[in-house]
């Protein structure tokens, strides 16, 4: 059976949505199973592999400014422990420089967002997140509040087509129907995972988020240059992990050190943490 919804009020736009379905999913809220229901519902209306829910608010106490509630994942035909391993994975070490999310992170309204693959960078987070899991289409459809942001990603496996402009209008208005139910959700979960609760502690997780922030590009040598100083490890020991000479390590390091304004390692540490940057060749001058 199908119920028509007039998420606007309005005569001239209806929303067919089967009721059953969409029942099991407002029982679910504030229980467990919640995105799983949510994900089945949406499965009947827009072919899908998998569903991600989350929320963030501002928080000044956070490095980032913000914190974000991973609410849940959802999959068909996929073991829901092999989402959730993967989406760990995101929110421990991606979300906080995912460059789709860092363009709409304070909007306000509800806005609808496709994710160009082409323009995913490449590397770790392009192979482990999109490539080892075949993902060929995304979109992410958001309601931000000034202080609070919710939003559903929609995504694909290659298997199938990219999403129609009619299938983007259908989940644009389909959003008014549910933003009000993960909001709720969101408010009454008693399961729920904080993304990026390594960042306080996590040094790497902050030099990620703060080159994102700071709209600061490295090449992916001076990058994992930097990555690896952090870590603790010397320029020989460097060069030998990049299978590069000891001089274009030192180049590396050269490179990205004025890219960032820092001349040493412990001043990389300081940037990355986001601490005030104290030149230690002034200090020894003093």
């Amino acid at each position: 059976m199908l119920l028509n919804v007039d998420p606007f009020n309005q005569g001239s736009q209806y929303l067919n949505v089967p009721i059953k379905t969409m029942g099991e999913v407002v029982e679910a809220v504030g229980l467990p199973h919640f995105v799983h229901q949510l994900t089945l519902f949406l499965n009947e209306l827009v072919p899908l592999d998998f569903v991600h829910v989350e929320r963030s608010r501002l928080d000044s106490r956070s490095p980032l400014g913000y914190r974000c509630e991973w609410l849940g994942s959802g999959a068909v035909n996929e073991a829901q422990s092999v989402v959730d391993d993967v989406m760990a994975l995101y929110y421990e070490r991606f979300q906080a420089v995912d460059p789709l999310f860092a363009g709409i992170r304070t909007t306000v309204g509800t806005h609808l967002v496709v994710r160009d693959m082409s323009q995913v960078p490449a590397g770790e987070f392009r192979e482990r997140i999109f490539e080892s899991r075949e993902i060929a289409h995304e979109c992410v459809l958001t309601k931000s509040a000034p202080r609070t942001q919710c939003s559903l990603a929609i995504v694909r496996r290659d298997r199938l087509p990219p999403f129609s402009l009619a299938d983007l209008n259908y989940l644009r208005h389909l959003g008014e129907l549910l933003f009000p139910l993960v909001e709720l959700h969101a408010s009454t979960a008693a399961i729920k995972r904080t993304a990026n609760a390594v960042t306080d502690t996590d040094p790497l997780v902050l030099f990620d988020a703060r080159i994102e922030r700071d709209g600061i590009r490295l090449s992916k040598r001076e990058y994992e240059t930097c990555r690896h100083l952090i870590r603790g490890h010397t320029v020989p020991e460097i060069a030998e992990l990049l299978g590069v000479l000891q001089t274009s390590a030192k180049s590396y390091v050269q490179r990205a050190f004025a890219k960032l304004g820092v001349r040493t390692r412990r001043e990389l540490a300081q940037w990355a943490l986001g601490q005030p940057v104290q030149n230690e060749g002034h200090a020894r001058s003093r």
